[in-house]
């Protein structure tokens, strides 16, 4: 791929993972200086923001030559609820928030237009990564018990409620109870929610799905070690995830560890 791309970076590993891909593109970030020190190696420039600037990030754009846009990683909500930071905003952020700030889809549908009228093209980065894609059945060294796929399917009916809501990409379930359901604070959270609940018991599902009109070139689910190693704090057993919409960062390492942890991953 050619440089006359850009990366908005947010939190997490899979933003480093595509900058390892790319040909030294600009990036545009939210993390703090020691954790885009992390990009560095991989960027031609960094450009580090306190709050999330979209005017200063097409200006950044327009002046590097790049006219190709990836975003990945998780920008926290603090950013849209905080008045604080939210007075920070720029001029066009504030009206992409204004318009959009209830819904996280449409949210990013506003900002992708803001991009796009510009004439940047944004891209999905599953494109840049295709052998993290979850494939179908078993990914671990173990298929879930039956029970664990009774407490799957029970997921799968609940997302598909909550999913077109804009809320609920992922939930945990233990015996046909609901534990959790993910809201603003994410699937880490969630996963920390759920283990608090079942206390010494070690059983319980996480699924994680995406709406069925979700833009796939933005915000696919993604899991990694750390969702494993929480998993395994909480007592949660098994872990099914969309196939063919869902990333597995560092997917070898985070499917040995459940395999060491004994957790089932299953591709839905």
């Amino acid at each position: 791929m050619n440089n006359n791309i850009a990366l908005i970076a947010g939190e997490g590993a899979l933003p480093v993972a595509i900058a390892k891909k790319l040909n030294r593109p600009l990036i545009l970030t939210l993390r703090d200086k020691r954790d885009a020190e992390i990009l560095e190696p991989y960027a031609s420039k960094i450009v580090r923001m306190n709050a999330p600037n979209l005017g200063k990030c097409v200006r950044e754009m327009k002046n590097f030559g790049a006219d190709t846009l990836i975003m990945a990683g998780r920008v926290a909500k603090k950013f849209i609820y905080s008045m604080p930071l939210v007075i920070l905003f720029d001029k066009l952020t504030r009206s992409v928030v204004k318009q959009s700030i209830r819904d996280d889809h449409a949210l990013l549908g506003a900002i992708v237009k803001v991009f796009e009228r510009e004439n940047i093209k944004v891209i999905p980065y599953w494109q840049i990564l295709p052998e993290f894609i979850a494939a179908q059945g078993k990914l671990s060294s173990r298929e879930p018990s039956l029970n664990e796929f009774k407490d799957i399917n029970y997921a799968k009916e609940i997302l598909r409620v909550t999913l077109p809501c804009s809320f609920g990409q992922a939930i945990a379930v233990s015996g046909g109870c609901v534990l959790a359901v993910e809201a603003m604070e994410g699937t880490d959270e969630m996963i920390k929610r759920a283990g608090n609940l079942l206390g010494r018991k070690s059983s319980g599902v996480v699924v994680k799905m995406i709406r069925q009109d979700q833009d796939l070139r933005y915000d696919l689910p993604t899991i990694g070690i750390k969702t494993i190693e929480l998993m395994h704090e909480a007592g949660l057993t098994c872990l099914a995830v969309e196939a063919g919409k869902t990333l597995i960062i560092e997917p070898d390492e985070t499917l040995n560890l459940a395999g060491k942890y004994n957790i089932a991953v299953w591709g839905i």
